[in-house]
């Protein structure tokens, strides 16, 4: 048995965990935005990796790239997340 099969076997359980994750994920809060786009951006590199998109690199390409704007946009959330933190330790009771 070669070792792609269970790889990907393992591959398919963990996107199928963090799209349950992503589904139950709260983005009404910046924190929770940034929770769900880092998910997103696993599930994408997971999906990225098959082997069976080993022959089509634009495929492959554009999974990357969607996975670079998750990572992106986690950033903004979670700094945008930092900025309300500070502001509201700053704010006098």
């Amino acid at each position: 048995m070669s070792q792609i099969a269970p790889v990907a076997a393992t591959n398919e359980l963990l996107a199928d965990a963090l799209r349950e994750a992503m589904s139950r994920a709260d983005r009404r809060e910046p924190v929770g935005e940034a929770k769900f786009a880092v998910l997103e951006a696993a599930v994408q590199l997971i999906d990225a990796d098959r082997p069976e998109l080993a022959d089509q690199p634009q495929l492959r390409t554009e999974l990357l790239r969607e996975a670079l704007g998750s990572v992106r946009a986690a950033a903004v959330a979670a700094g945008v997340a930092v900025t309300r933190a500070r502001q509201v330790s700053t704010v006098p009771a």
